[in-house]
């Protein structure tokens, strides 16, 4: 459906919403506005970059013909736009800009992800909505792609605030969901597994702890050829039950898991064997049944 003025000059009274996320969608009150797509091309593209100058706007959404001609296109949109809904494209001092009574998705979500909490709390009921889909799928400008992927590192960002913050708060749930929507997002990202790993740690579920360690070096290995940072695999040894509390840093690689019965399986806790630990060729000795030990755990066979 069209919003059709009844006078082009008339002012516009009612407040207006611009959606990005998850396609291109213009609202004024309960109507939905349609556009040529080159008018949502300079709604979008104002949107995201904020009031920019004319010879700038043309260039980048008319850059294929000449600076003439992309000038002439762009006042053709600019009217056609402003004739559906009057005064929605301002220009001042040879800048564009939208009018101040259009909202849009995507600058909320970047207020709301990056605003100062009000308040010392630490609850789920505290954090902002994180929830985001895909900006403007289908589109591949330049300008689209690269706002694209800072709305990514700004979502895995929040994501990773709210599982610490959660985490602090005692929320282990919602924090392991928080951590664990990070990773997804990224799976080769360090500080996304991080999270998730801190999560466990405070829980007090060491193994699932290691797993994930585990599961992000195997990944990181196979795709990248490199080992997780020292910091994460400090984190992890420094968190093993069988390190005493003011050990030294570790040094030299230790067996994480062992064969029972003999063999060294997935070596990738740091740590020097200590005077009362056993070697690595006395791991099982003397137990009944195969299977897997972490140092100082048992697992089923």
């Amino acid at each position: 459906m069209s919003v059709v003025p009844k006078q082009p000059d008339a002012p516009m009274t009612r407040r207006g919403h611009l959606k990005l996320f998850d396609g291109f969608r213009l609202e004024m009150g309960e109507d939905g506005v349609h556009l040529a797509d080159s008018a949502q091309r300079l709604l979008a593209y104002l949107t995201i970059q904020g009031p920019s100058p004319r010879t700038v706007v043309a260039g980048t959404l008319w850059g294929e013909v000449s600076e003439e001609r992309a000038l002439a296109s762009l006042r053709t949109t600019v009217w056609r736009i402003n004739h559906v809904v009057p005064g929605l494209v301002t220009g001042e001092h040879r800048q564009l800009a939208l009018a101040s009574f259009i909202s849009a998705d995507v600058t909320e979500f970047v207020h709301r992800v990056t605003a100062r909490p009000t308040d010392a709390g630490t609850g789920s009921e505290a954090l902002p909505n994180l929830r985001i889909r895909e900006l403007l799928p289908g589109w591949y400008e330049d300008w689209v792609v690269f706002e694209r992927d800072r709305l990514r590192q700004l979502h895995l960002h929040a994501l990773e605030a709210a599982a610490t913050a959660l985490c602090t708060g005692g929320e282990y749930a919602a924090a392991l969901d928080a951590a664990l929507a990070a990773v997804r997002g990224d799976p080769l990202r360090e500080s996304a597994r991080r999270a998730v790993i801190l999560v466990h740690l405070a829980e007090g579920n060491l193994v699932e702890a290691h797993r994930e360690y585990q599961r992000f070096r195997t990944l990181l290995v196979g795709e990248l050829g490199v080992e997780p940072s020292g910091r994460l695999t400090t984190l992890v040894t420094e968190r093993n039950g069988d390190r005493r509390h003011g050990a030294p840093a570790p040094t030299v690689p230790a067996p994480l898991f062992d064969r029972l019965g003999g063999g060294e399986y997935n070596s990738v806790v740091q740590g020097p064997y200590g005077p009362e630990d056993p070697s690595p060729a006395d791991f099982g000795r003397g137990l009944p049944a195969p299977g897997l030990r972490l140092r100082g755990m048992q697992t089923p066979p």
